[in-house]
């Protein structure tokens, strides 16, 4: 399945920069990574040896956490590629590439580029966590509250056209705050990479002969999410699957991140049409106009929570999702795919075609097929089975080594990942200068 590709190397000084590029995007794991503004990816916790071995065994037990960080890693590349968000930031990170040319004139798209990636995350200004002061875990969920908040503009001013989506954490039962966490596009994100990797341990322990073993492995995976669902500092990553479990009063915590996996990929398909008839819940009209300011501005995290608080409980008896879609006024969940994919089977446009742009557009040309795809599967969650069958429009992706592995011949030579590292690399630091004039940041202060 895996073709090692010799030439191609990347040293640890291109890899540490690569992780300093991809701080603006979801990073939970900390054994891999994809940087959208060169799409490449990085699984530094896969062994390509032991997982060769694992695969003509066809026991993928001993390679469970290598094949786990490959589908999480793996979500994010085809969440870009195969979602109208996706579509729009390649078409954002493309202009900003053409606009280093334009000198002053291009200033504007590249500071649009680098607020752009901010939102994927959020600043840290708007969130705060500390520790609860007693554990919590599924059976002691943390209490949950809402609010929003607005952001500030670089000349200091709140802008109640740009608010932002509130979740506040609290201990149970005192409700006492411990943190508080916009709901970010990266929470969606990351909710759907971290179902990606709990199907991918369950497959491998599935695969294992011995079953007492396999038990006791899902024991032990089951643990570990359990803890990286409750970390304090991870909220971020967590609000999504956090939200849907108190609102639906869900417990399992499979259960929770397939449903609000499933939920995220259609919010992250939502079109211009669909945020236009999108149900506000009754409960948010304490938010007054900035309703329609979310609304207006495409707010993902916003139409998530819309979604979540406009669905009832969940119940084994009916489709917990289509519910949810259904009672936000945007019909049915195939409905709403069905249109994303037929605007994602068009080309993308870009102003110019460079080596560059012409990559992301290469790229692209396979949006349209992996959203039908995803729409077949069940809860829309990128599969180890999903990456076979679509191995041929996977990405090459670099492994501890620096190397390069692909799933299908000839990728990487079409990927050119030293070229695409290399254009990307000068965009950031073309925006880092920029910045230092706008916005007032120094090279030590600024962390983009």
């Amino acid at each position: 399945m895996f073709h090692r590709v010799p030439g191609v190397r990347f040293t640890p000084e291109q890899r540490q920069q690569m992780r300093e590029s991809a701080r603006f995007f979801p990073n939970q794991v900390a054994e891999g990574l994809f940087e959208p503004h060169s799409t490449l990816v990085e699984v530094s916790a896969f062994r390509p040896v032991e997982v060769a071995q694992a695969m003509a065994t066809s026991d993928l037990l001993p390679v469970r956490r290598d094949v786990q960080v490959l589908c999480h890693e793996m979500a994010h590349w085809f969440d870009f590629f195969g979602t109208v968000w996706g579509r729009s930031y390649a078409v954002a990170i493309c202009r900003a590439h053409l606009a280093m040319g334009e000198r002053e004139a291009g200033f504007p798209t590249l500071v649009e580029l680098f607020d752009r990636d901010r939102r994927v995350l959020t600043p840290a200004y708007y969130r705060f966590t500390a520790p609860p002061s007693a554990p919590h875990d599924a059976r002691h969920p943390w209490s949950i509250d809402y609010a929003s908040g607005c952001e500030i503009d670089p000349d200091g001013r709140t802008n109640e056209q740009k608010p932002i989506y509130l979740v506040r954490f609290g201990e149970n039962p005192s409700r006492r705050t411990f943190a508080r966490q916009p709901l970010s596009v990266g929470s969606l994100l990351e909710v759907r990479a971290v179902a990606a990797e709990i199907e991918a341990g369950r497959a491998a322990i599935a695969s294992c002969p011995d079953q007492d073993l396999a038990r006791t492995e899902g024991h032990i995976m089951n643990g570990e999410f359990n803890r990286l669902a409750y970390d304090h500092d991870l909220i971020e990553y967590n609000v999504a699957a956090h939200l849907l479990s108190v609102r639906a009063g869900t417990k399992d915590l499979a259960l929770t991140y397939r449903a609000a996996s499933a939920l995220a990929f259609v919010v992250l398909n939502l079109q211009r049409s669909d945020f236009d008839r999108l149900r506000v819940p009754v409960s948010f009209k304490e938010f007054g106009k900035r309703n329609a300011a979310f609304k207006r501005n495409m707010d993902r995290g916003f139409a998530f929570a819309c979604l979540v608080n406009n669905g009832e409980r969940y119940e084994e008896s009916r489709d917990y999702v289509e519910a949810c879609v259904e009672a936000s006024g945007l019909g049915t969940v195939a409905e709403v795919l069905e249109r994303a994919a037929k605007t994602l089977a068009k080309p993308l446009v870009v102003p110019r075609v460079t080596a560059f742009t012409f990559h992301f557009v290469r790229e692209a040309a396979a949006s349209g097929l992996i959203c039908e795809a995803f729409e077949r599967q069940p809860h829309h969650i990128l599969t180890l089975d999903m990456l076979n069958e679509y191995r041929h429009v996977c990405p090459p992706f670099m492994h501890a080594d620096g190397e390069f592995l692909a799933t299908s011949p000839g990728r990487v030579e079409e990927y050119r990942p030293e070229e695409m590292y290399a254009m990307a690399l000068e965009l950031r630091a073309v925006t880092r200068n920029l910045l230092v004039g706008c916005r007032g940041f120094d090279e030590a202060s600024c962390a983009y």
